[in-house]
């Protein structure tokens, strides 16, 4: 083996972190807790916005009802920003320009 191949190994096992402590697993936990709790608020004030203005949004009440009903830490934000994505690329293609 080179030298230079050791210093290799060196620098690999350098960049490694220590795996996080208890205190800091919880606080992640406790982290993602809140924010799924808060995104669930969010969630049930887009119930509270009429068809045209989730419309104005790009979402229907169906992305918002599917949204609610999946599981409680699943990204119900990512649910509703692809939703809208998929919705507005269907627009464009077609032929609508708005």
């Amino acid at each position: 083996m080179r030298m230079i191949d050791r210093s290799l190994d060196l620098d690999i096992l350098a960049g490694r972190k220590p795996a996080p402590g208890l205190a800091a697993r919880l606080g992640n936990a406790a982290s993602k807790v809140l924010r799924a709790w808060l995104n669930r608020g969010a969630l049930n004030r887009l119930r509270e916005l009429d068809d045209r203005q989730l419309l104005d949004l790009g979402l229907t009440r169906e992305d918002v009802r599917e949204a609610i009903t999946s599981s409680f830490f699943s990204d119900a934000g990512l649910h509703l920003t692809i939703a809208a994505r998929e919705r507005a690329r269907r627009h464009l293609r077609c032929g609508h320009p708005d």
